[in-house]
Parts: structure tokens; sequence; C-alpha cells
């Protein structure tokens, strides 16, 4: 009974030392020793690190850390405490090991507040970099998805909505170790960040990735299905289309209110009608008739910028030139009344083309559509690269 006492107690000393982690430790020898708390009574983690960079072909910094496997969630907000290079680092990272050199990938806040994504591929190569627009020193909160090879993150400042910046694919493996980092870059300087709410759920992020739910509008005689997997949304969707005074389709959504910025890249898999339909909509509800606005691409290649400016009422629709079908870069943009299209080919640039005006009340209903335009067929797009950013 002793025994087991005593290991349950060193179990919960150990909880009350890192929290939700395992094990504190410089890697890449800084010559100024890092340090990691935390405290059980507010639950926040003080990382102090020193070291050159998390970069190049190897890294010095302090790491928090423990072992998982599989798919998991983590997120956490990130707070600078002390003045240093603009460049000092806060971080989530899955590491290999702790060798200096081994392969990673993280999702960093610098001082200056940039965000960043960046990745090791292969132990001692040199390190990738996906940088964001600065944003400005802040409050930052960070959020990192795993899911397979895919590694999908978002972000918030000063206590703003999360938006999703994007995703890389990972061949990392399992297991990593899933931490916190600080860097000061600089080998004579610290750095402290204060990490809190620090959130780690293992298992796959939600079924349907940054959408909440699926099904059909307008009841379709052949009911369509919607799968997320590494980063992408397969949607299987029948229905006779969406124009008129009426829509039958397939929609993937979560609510939102305000202003927003939705992005995807979507192909069609399969032949079908040339009115088949695949885009991004937002609508004011799952009647047939709702109001909506859509950006759409048909299975002949003509895209098309839809709306229903009132319950019940017919469909406009502005048309373009068409080539042929291809992969489509897709982007929606509301803004108070206004709904903007882009536009992108097979990798091309990314064009405004149009905008057209529909009041909404209230939140609206935010994702994918998919429509066969015939009754007894089921049409598949496949979507990938799909983000959603509220604007102030």
């Amino acid at each position: 009974m002793r025994t087991i006492f005593l290991a349950f107690l060193t179990a919960a000393t150990a909880h009350a030392q890192f929290g939700v982690f395992a094990n504190s430790s410089d890697v890449g020898a800084p010559p100024i020793h890092g340090s990691a708390e935390f405290d059980p009574a507010t639950a926040q983690y003080k990382i102090t690190g020193s070291g050159t960079d998390i970069w190049g072909k190897s890294d010095q910094f302090h790491y928090l850390w423990r072992d998982i496997s599989g798919d998991f969630t983590v997120t956490a907000t990130a707070k600078f405490l002390t003045e240093g290079i603009a460049h000092r680092k806060a971080v989530i990272m899955l590491r290999k090991s702790l060798d200096a050199d081994s392969p990673f990938v993280q999702f960093a806040i610098h001082g200056d507040g940039t965000p960043a994504v960046q990745f090791r591929s292969a132990k001692a190569d040199i390190t990738n970099t996906v940088d964001f627009p600065v944003e400005g020193p802040g409050i930052w909160r960070m959020k990192l998805v795993r899911q397979g090879t895919a590694v999908t993150v978002s972000i918030a400042k000063d206590g703003g909505p999360l938006r999703e910046l994007g995703h890389t694919a990972t061949q990392i493996g399992s297991p990593v170790l899933l931490g916190l980092g600080v860097s000061s870059h600089s080998k004579d300087a610290v750095n402290t960040v204060l990490f809190s709410d620090v959130a780690i759920v293992p298992g796959p992020a939600g079924k349907l990735g940054i959408f909440s739910d699926s099904g059909d509008v307008g009841n379709p005689k052949l009911k369509g299905t919607a799968a997320f997997t590494n980063g992408e949304y397969r949607i299987a969707g029948s229905g006779e289309n969406i124009w008129g005074k009426s829509d039958q389709f397939q929609f993937v959504w979560k609510e939102m209110t305000g202003n927003f910025t939705v992005s995807a890249k979507m192909r069609f898999t399969g032949q079908g009608a040339e009115h088949r339909k695949a885009g991004i909509m937002v609508r004011q509800s799952l009647d047939a008739d709702s109001p909506y606005g859509d950006v759409v691409i048909h299975g002949n290649g003509m895209p098309g910028l839809q709306w229903r400016a009132k319950k019940g009422e017919d469909t406009n629709a502005f048309d373009l030139p068409f080539d042929r079908p291809g992969t489509y870069q897709l982007k929606l943009v509301r803004t108070g009344v206004r709904i903007f299209m882009f536009l992108g080919r097979d990798g091309g640039d990314l064009k405004e083309i149009a905008h057209t005006e529909v009041t909404f009340q209230g939140p609206v209903l935010v994702g994918l559509a998919v429509c066969s335009h015939q009754a007894t067929a089921i049409d598949t797009a496949i979507f990938s690269e799909v983000s959603i950013e509220s604007q102030r």
C-alpha cells in the first residue's frame, strides 16, 4: 500500500510541477539556461528561454513537452513578459526528438507580432517558414490541430475571434514531443513568455474540421454526404439546382456574425452535368427558399456569382466566360451588405471579379455547397486549403 501511495504522490507532484506536460529542458545547449514554472492556482506556465534561434539546421531554446501519438488539438494564449529582439519566439511545437537538429513543425509568434508556421522536414535539414503579416505586439491565442499528416493553425489577437491561417503537411510521424517553446534569438539574453489557457485534446478535430454541421437543403431525392480527412473536404451532393425560388444541395456550414473572408481550393471528381455546381455560400437559413449569396463553379468550368436577395424570390446571377474544368481557388468576402467574388484557376493569381449586395439579419450560415443539377445523380467536389477569417 505504501508503494502505491508513493507512486501516486510522485505522479501528482509531477503534474503539479508541469501541468499537462511531463518534462522541461533546454534544447541545443544554449549558454544561458532556461526554465519553466507552472502555477496550479492560475494554470499558467512561465517559460524563460535563451538561445540563438529555432531556425537553420539546428536550434537553441527552452522546451516544455510531453509525448503524444495520433491526432490532437492544442491551444494556448501567449504573452511576452520581457522586451527583446523582434524575432524572439514563443511557439507551439511538435518535435521528433530533443536533438538540436531534429525534424519539427511549429506555430510561432515573434516578439514583433509576426505569426509563422515553420518546419524542418528531415534531421539536419534547413528550416522552412511561412510568415504572415506583422500585426504588432499583443496577447495571442494560438491553436494547432494535427489530423493525420495535416497540421492546421489558427490565431487571434487581444481577445479577437480565432481565424484559421492555413495548414501544411508533415511526415514527422508518431509519437512526437508536443509542447511550448521559447527562444530569445540571442545567446546573450533571455526571453520570458506567460502561457495561459493551455489545453491538449487528444483525438481528431471536429468531424467537419472548421465547420459544425452538414446536411441537405431542400430535401433532394438522393441524400448527400460530407467528410473531412487530412485537411480536405469531400462533399457529395444531389439536387435539381441552386437556382430559381428554391434550392436543393448538400451544405457544410457554421454559424457566423459580422464580416468575414472564406477561401477554398475546389475541383470536381468524375463526370456530371454541365451545370452541376460547387462553391462557397453564405445563407440566412436552411430553408429551401432562403436568401443567400454564393461563389460557385459549374461542371463545365463556368464561374458564377449568385444571390437571392429576399426569401422566396428568384435567384440572380452574374456568370463569367468559361474555358474548361480545372482546379479553382475561390474566395468570398462579406463586408456589410456586400458579397465580393475572387477567383483564380489552376494556380493563377486570385483576382477580384465582381460583387453584389444581400441584406442578412443577425447570424448567417457560412459554408461549402455541392449540387448535381440532377435529381437522380450525385456529384462530388473536393475542397482543400479551406479557411474562414473574421474581419473587424
